[in-house]
């Protein structure tokens, strides 16, 4: 079995910033998408990848599970989906879980800025210079430079969570 330490205490202000309101998501909210990594017992576990060997899920988001996402998040209407993209909040390539979990509604313009960030972090997992822990990190560290509002809690939480970490289970 392999323990992976991941840094979701610096992810717990950013979540709680902003409460959710009907229709309106502005960022993710760690109560209800604290975002999960993939395990080998996940059931869309697909292989073992990059030179750590993180657990990857296969890519499964359905209406089923878009339409739990956006009743969780305000009872985001359907036809107001096209200005949200079915996130995950840690990535796929980086070794995210298709649970609900690890989805949210995010804004199609900020999701489209993320994916950069995204394919960075996956092309140094995939040579080897970044460590999955370090790429959670830096998910988590984009929403508090790009959300400047949650910096200050940020800071705040971070001092308050010095030495505390999740353990995640990434293999059986």
């Amino acid at each position: 079995m392999k323990n992976l330490i991941l840094p979701l205490t610096v992810f717990l202000s950013i979540a709680q910033a902003a409460p959710v309101k009907a229709g309106k998501v502005q960022s993710p909210q760690f109560k209800i998408t604290p975002g999960l990594l993939c395990s080998k017992a996940d059931p869309d576990f697909s292989f073992l990848d990059y030179p750590e060997k993180i657990a990857r899920c296969a890519r499964n988001i359905g209406d089923a599970e878009k339409t739990k996402v956006a009743a969780t998040y305000g009872n985001i209407p359907r036809a107001s989906w096209v200005n949200y993209e079915f996130d995950h909040l840690l990535p796929v390539c980086a070794g995210g879980s298709n649970s609900a979990d690890n989805l949210w509604p995010q804004p199609i313009i900020e999701a489209h800025k993320k994916d950069i960030l995204e394919v960075d972090i996956c092309l140094a997992m995939k040579a080897g210079t970044l460590k999955q822990v370090d790429a959670v990190k830096k998910i988590y560290n984009w929403f508090s430079v790009t959300q400047p509002q949650v910096a200050k809690n940020l800071l705040l939480q971070i001092k308050k969570s010095a030495g505390r970490a999740v353990t995640e289970n990434t293999g059986r």
